[in-house]
Order: C-alpha cells, then structure tokens, then sequence
C-alpha cells in the first residue's frame, strides 16, 4: 500500500532526514516503511492531520455566523434563511478520510523508529486529533460510526459500517481525551506551540462534554438513540464539562488577556483589551489555534473589510444584525435594547454610549474609528423641507461636500453591507488596508474565556456549584468593563446571552442554537433587522436619526425559517455510498 501525503509545510519541518527520503523518491512514492522508519515523515504526517483539523479562518465568502442571529449575508447571489442541516458548512463527512489516516497512524506508530515515549506522545496527539473528528461529526450528524481501526481497502464490505448513537460518540469523546490527556505534556516549546497539550484535550473534552449534556436536557432520542442523549445523563455529561474547566482553571496555565485594561484597577480600554485578544499572538488566553504567517495565509479580512476600505473583492459578508447588538448590554447592566425611536441624535456616539465594550471591539457602526477615517454609514439626508435624497456616490445638493449615502451605505442593491453595520472582530485597523488573501491572524479556536464560560454554564446546568459558576461569569463580565452579576441575576437567559456576546463571530454561536434547541424559536418565518442611519440637514449642521429595517434588502428579502430537522445534518450523501446509514429525521 502506498500512503500520498498532501500537505503545506514550513521550511523549518523540512528535515536533512525527509531530504535523503524524497532524493531517493517522488512525493508520491512513499511507502509505509519509509514513514515509519523515519522520524521527521512521522512528525510531518501528523502535520497533516493537524492541519485538517475542521478550524480556521473560511476560505469561502460565507462563515457560520450567517447561519445564526448574529449576522446576515448581504451578497445578492447568497441567501442562507433555510435548510441550515443541508449547508456546506454544516455538513462533513469526508471526515472519516482523515479519521482512517489517524487510525493508520495508530496502528503503526508502535513499530516505528521513535522511542516509547514518544510513540506515546505521538499516539496521544493522534488521539486528541481523532477526537476532534469526531466531535466534528457528533455535533453535526448525532450518532454516526465509530471507526477506530484503519479498515482493509481490499474488503469492500466491511467498510459499510452501521452508526452508532449519539450518546455512544460522545462516551468514547470523554474516555479518548481523558486517555490522551495523561500521555501529553504539560505545555510546549516554542517550536511546537500550536500541538495538543493537556489543557487542549481537556479544552475539546469541556466543549463536547457541554455539548452532550445540553443535547440531554433539552434534546430528544430518536431513531433509538441514533439522535439524542437520555435525559438522565445530561447532569453526568454538565459533570464531566465542568470538572474539564475546572482542570484547565487548577492549572493556572491560561488567564483572561487584560493587557491593555486592569479589572482591579479598573485603568485602560476594555474596547481596546478585548480587540487585542485576536490580534496580538500567542497571548495568555490563546489555549489553542490555527496558527498563520507569510507562508501560510488567510482571506479573512478580503471578505470582511466594509465597504469602502475593502482592497477590491468581496468584503461585508458578515454584517451584524439589530438582534445581535442589543444583545450586548449597557456598563451598568441594562438591556441593550437601542433607545432610538422619534429621537434625534447630535451624533451616533448618543445612541451607543454606555454599550459593554465588547461591542465597540467587536461590530464597526457610523462613526465608529477604523482605518484612517471614521466609517462613513448613513442610508440618506433630509433636506430641511423634508425631502429624503438618498442616490448613491451623488453629492447633497444643500451641501455638495457630502454624498447623498455614506460612503459604507447602506444600500439596497449590490454586494455591501445592509444591515446599518459591520464586523470589527479579528480586523486590524492599525495594520492598514489588508491586500487580497493575505491576511495572517491565527484562529483561536479554543481561549480562557469559553473555558469559564463552560464552568458557569455547566454548574449552573447541573446544580454543582453556584458560587464558582458566578464567580466564574464575572471574571469574564469584569473583564469585559460591565457589571458584575449577583447571585439572583445568575440564570439560564444570562448565562447564554455572555456567551453569545464573549464569543460572538467565533463559529461557536450556530452549534450553540443547536445544542439549546432554540433553532426553531429564533427562525420561524423570522425576517431579520437592520438600523439604517440618516441625516437630517439643519440649514446649517447634521443631525442623526435611526430607523429599523426588516425584510428587504436584509437577506435578499426572504424569511428564515429553522425547521426541527435542522438540528441534525442531511446524511443522504453519505447513505448513498454506505448502505448501512439511517438518514436524520426528516431528511
């Protein structure tokens, strides 16, 4: 059997040893004893299973965020208001190529060159890197087939494997990452900072333990149990989520990033602390990411830059809606429902003072400071007859040195942002205009924050511990620059909303919809919201009103609408290569 490797590899990997192998064969011609005899082949495919690990930065125009109450695609050939277990981002499958390379490496890595610790070491990355799989498929598909050993390519029929149910896929998730766990190390030298540690495979085992007990309480078994957890296992699942946390916390490895804003002290910028988190590498908080750099780069900021600042293509595809920015809360705890309606403002700073910071790092709004000047959102000017001028890249005649419609909109046709805002999150201002796919932030796929967040929501969940789940929220809420919550004001709702708001845009928001079960309350026929700025001329200055817009142009003008199968992926694909695969309900 022959093994091809595709992958992309720093030069630093590219041993004196893996020089003498490919001196003497293609790339293509690598056979198992050539990996196994060798330990810098054996260190590279591992990098590629790392590597396909289903994080990172999208490399399409489209992010999970425009599957969820935080964002709407504004791109006029897009509309993502349905089917959201039949979208590209919510289906995978092809997973189990991946898992079937771990599996070989397993199987083999006992008789290679290296030493017994390493072997143990190798196969506990491979293990946390399996697992990963896994919870890919168990939080898209339930229960799907649990592979653990590489199958025999020359027996057709048994690689027709049965699912196994969703509560059977996340016991094995708890046992692998607690085995893979005792055999990793503490921490990681620089060269090999981004590998699994044990905080990583007890980070992984806190997310899909937290997943598995929500799916429990509020879930439901169906297809005898190849979908949904009993019941009664739910508060042993929240167990399981918080002791993971609670190992991370123990550990005092990790801790909130609060560089640039003291919670104590209560001096600097929460705003500015809070943007730094995604921007200012391998920090504090950063338990484990997809790491990029020169050679290894990310189209992010070509499809999110706003209009106007973007270097050419794309630009705006997540552009926040109404719902999402009152979910950030006022400093001194309010709501934050917007209080717009009939007033006037001298400026936008009005209406958003006093918004939990985490806003202003997060979502770009008129006036909000970027790149070398103040984003420029207004839909159109009132004259002072009260006549609305509103044609685009027109100047108001009333005063010629302003455009009819801001420079970032909105508008109503094209592909810009339609909402009134856009995403700030991982863009750095100070960094300039980033030129066409050649963006380098890492991806943090797992940070402190979620882990306290984790330990709150499962304490709370399981009535563990109430005391350590507060405390733990409010470290987060005071490093945010917001009011801390009492004990009476810990609940379900609050709980959820900081998470919502903590780890907003960061590909976790669908998969909580999800897990919550709250799919089909938030999208039934729903018509999402925007808030369209507008002048209105004075005869001699400008004032600022707001109104809400529903409907069209926000997603193409079409509802949204969330159905119970949406829960679980669309599996016919993959029944229709293996005949033993029970489709979901109602797909």
């Amino acid at each position: 059997m022959r093994i091809k490797i595709v992958f992309v590899l720093l030069s630093t990997l590219l041993s004196s040893c893996i020089k003498d192998v490919l001196d003497r064969k293609p790339m293509d011609r690598i056979s198992d004893a050539d990996v196994w005899s060798s330990a810098a082949l054996i260190d590279l495919y591992l990098v590629a299973l790392y590597d396909n690990i289903p994080i990172g930065h999208a490399r399409s125009n489209t992010f999970e965020s425009n599957l969820t109450d935080e964002a709407s695609h504004p791109y006029a050939g897009i509309t993502v208001v349905n089917n959201y277990g039949d979208h590209g981002l919510t289906l995978n499958t092809n997973m189990y190529t991946w898992i079937r390379r771990a599996n070989v490496l397993l199987a083999q890595i006992g008789s290679s060159v290296l030493s017994e610790e390493e072997k143990r070491r190798i196969a506990a990355e491979c293990r946390f890197i399996r697992a990963y799989y896994y919870f890919d498929l168990v939080k898209k598909y339930g229960g799907m087939p649990l592979i653990l050993e590489a199958q025999s390519l020359d027996d057709p029929d048994a690689l027709f494997v049965s699912r196994n149910t969703e509560d059977e896929v996340y016991a094995f998730l708890m046992k692998e990452l607690d085995e893979a766990t005792a055999d990793l190390p503490e921490q990681r030298d620089a060269g090999s900072a981004n590998r699994a540690t044990k905080a990583t495979a007890q980070a992984l085992k806190a997310r899909a333990m937290l997943y598995a007990g929500s799916i429990a309480k509020f879930g439901s078994v169906q297809l005898n149990g190849l979908v949904g957890i009993p019941a009664e296992k739910a508060n042993a699942y929240f167990n399981e989520a918080y002791k993971a946390a609670k190992y991370i916390v123990d550990s005092e490895k990790f801790a909130l990033f609060d560089n640039l804003y003291d919670p104590e002290t209560k001096s600097g910028d929460p705003a500015a602390n809070f943007e730094a988190i995604f921007l200012q590498k391998n920090n504090q908080e950063v338990i484990f990411q997809k790491a990029y750099s020169a050679d290894k780069m990310h189209s992010y900021d070509t499809f999110n830059l706003p209009d106007g600042f973007k270097p050419g293509c794309c630009g705006n595809s997540q552009a926040p809606i109404l719902s999402m920015v009152e979910s950030y809360e006022y400093i001194d705890g309010r709501t934050g429902e917007l209080d717009f309606e009939g007033k006037e403002f001298d400026s936008p700073d009005e209406l958003f003072a006093g918004k939990d910071p985490r806003f202003t790092a997060t979502v770009l709004r008129s006036e909000s400071p970027f790149i070398g000047r103040n984003v420029q959102i207004y839909r159109g000017i009132y004259d002072t007859d009260g006549t609305l001028y509103s044609t685009r890249n027109a100047p108001f005649e009333a005063d010629p040195s302003m455009l009819q419609v801001g420079r970032e909109g909105p508008y109503t046709l094209g592909d810009v942002g339609k909402t009134g805002f856009y995403l700030k999150k991982y863009l750095d201002p100070a960094g300039g205009i980033v030129p066409e796919s050649r963006s380098t932030q890492n991806y943090i796929d797992f940070r402190y924050a979620e882990i306290l967040l984790t330990l709150a929501e499962a304490s709370f969940e399981a009535d563990i511990d109430l005391a350590a789940s507060l405390n733990a929220i409010n470290q987060v809420r005071n490093r945010a620059g917001i009011k801390p919550l009492t004990a009476a004001e810990l609940t379900r709702e609050r709980i959820r909303n900081e998470r919502k708001v903590e780890l907003a845009f960061e590909d976790k928001r669908f998969w909580d919809i999800k897990r919550y079960r709250i799919g089909t309350d938030i999208f039934r026929n729903t018509y999402v919201s925007g808030l369209w700025p507008y002048l209105k001329y004075t005869g001699s200055d400008y004032k600022y009103i707001f109104k809400r817009v529903s409907g069209a142009p926000l997603d193409n003008g079409q509802p949204r609408v969330f159905q119970e199968r949406d829960y679980y992926s669309n599996l016919a694909g993959y029944s229709a290569s293996n005949r033993q695969i029970v489709n979901n309900p109602g797909w």
